[in-house]
């Protein structure tokens, strides 16, 4: 499946108008939800592409959609390492403060998601453009993931605020901080072993927003089903142009440098001579 989403920024104070917005254009009230999102590192110990066909945690016989959505996955990852997500709801009150439990992640059914570097603009640079996977009421996926290698990373909290109107979705996210900052530096350059989820989830209110000034990110969706499918993918482009013209002076959709999006493990370089460079001063 591709996606093909806009961008805006929503200050933390215009949350309430955004809302409101949504929802009368959507016809309906948002969903809200929050999630723990769990990342880890898929490649080899030497950081090159290693697929990902160990499947043994998993249940047997596997579900249609779960082979096709390995197969695909194992496709994936023999062409480039990459960063994944494993997704998982939170109750507020049930998951999160004094007393919540450590969560089980092979007990829980969750979403494991994969996408690719985003496609290079073609006349609309406002239009994010990728490929996406994901597997949903998926259980086990913690072994599933150390079955091939793929390292735990680090962690955050997603809150999201979604509507729906036909087959456009709307999100409103922000992230939270789970661990130390220095947790979420590549893992290349951290100094000892990555420490394992957090055991115990701390209250919604004492997380730490991502992003400084706490602002949403709002991401308008249209997706195509098929690969190529060329017609689907200019309806999909023509549905979200017409969003952005519908919503001109009420959003700001932005033009995002596709870097944001970027889930690629860098390989390393291996016996590359680095020249010496000279400088004259005074000079460009």
């Amino acid at each position: 499946m591709y996606e093909l989403f806009l961008t805006a920024l929503i200050e933390e104070g215009d949350l309430g108008a955004a809302l409101s917005v949504l929802s009368g254009i959507c016809g309906m009230q948002s969903w809200h939800s929050i999630q723990r999102i769990l990342y880890f590192q898929c490649a080899s110990a030497t950081g090159r592409p290693a697929g990902f066909q160990n499947y043994k945690s998993l249940d047997k016989p596997l579900r249609r959609d779960t082979e096709w959505f390995l197969k695909e996955l194992n496709a994936a990852l023999s062409r480039q390492s990459f960063i994944m997500q494993a997704r998982y709801d939170v109750v507020k009150d049930r998951d999160m403060g004094a007393d919540a439990k450590e969560m089980d992640f092979d007990a829980m059914s969750g979403i494991l998601r994969w996408t690719e570097f985003p496609s290079v603009p073609q006349g609309r640079p406002h239009i994010t453009h990728r490929k996406k996977i994901e597997l949903w009421e998926q259980k086990k996926i913690w072994s599933l993931m150390a079955d091939n290698n793929c390292m735990f990373k680090t962690e955050v909290i997603d809150e999201c605020y979604r509507f729906y109107r036909d087959d456009v979705e709307f999100c409103l996210t922000r992230q939270f901080f789970l661990r130390p900052i220095e947790d979420y530096t590549p893992v290349e350059q951290r100094q000892g072993p990555t420490a394992p989820p957090v055991s115990q989830l701390p209250a919604f209110e004492d997380l730490t927003p991502v992003d400084a000034q706490n602002r949403w990110v709002l991401q308008v969706k249209a997706h195509v089903m098929k690969e190529n499918d060329l017609e689907a993918s200019r309806k999909a482009q023509g549905q979200l142009e017409g969003i952005r013209a519908e919503l001109e002076g009420v959003f700001d959709f932005k033009s995002i440098d596709r870097k944001v999006h970027d889930t690629r493990v860098a390989q390393p370089q291996q016996n590359i001579q680095v020249l010496p460079q000279r400088v004259t001063l005074g000079k460009v």
